[in-house]
């Protein structure tokens, strides 16, 4: 299982951010864990959000 996480600029442009494996159903919740946080930091201020997609599915960080 794969993650990538990226977020929607002005333009509406997804920017990619970075990708991250797991290799079980327990860390997909370090999916969505604090490595978020520091995700956002990378982030410019205008953004339209930070995005975390599995395997095709899109969840709003």
């Amino acid at each position: 299982m794969i993650g990538i996480y990226f977020y929607k600029n002005i333009i509406g442009k997804n920017k990619y951010i970075c990708t991250t494996s797991v290799k079980g159903p327990q860390a997909v919740d370090s999916l969505f864990g604090l490595d978020v946080l520091d995700l956002k930091k990378k982030v410019p201020k205008l953004n339209l959000g930070t995005y975390l997609i599995i395997d095709g599915t899109v969840f709003t960080l």
